[in-house]
């Protein structure tokens, strides 16, 4: 199974980094990623809603690698 998200932990702030297509189309139309989130090709989130974001993201079937 090929991995659709390579997220990494980094204390109170976690990145998560979509890699396959599928992953990248639903971060720009499902998920409310604000311009200043991006840091490269990652986008990151305060790590008090990381979880519920990982476990939302798993409940739409993607891959993880976590970090």
């Amino acid at each position: 199974m090929e991995t659709d998200f390579i997220v990494e932990t980094h204390g109170t702030i976690w990145t998560f980094e979509p890699v396959t297509q599928r992953a990248k189309n639903f971060t720009g139309t499902d998920l409310d990623v604000q311009s200043w989130q991006w840091m490269g090709p990652k986008f990151g989130v305060d790590h008090r809603v990381a979880q519920d974001l990982l476990s939302a993201l798993e409940d739409e079937g993607f891959i993880m690698e976590v970090k």
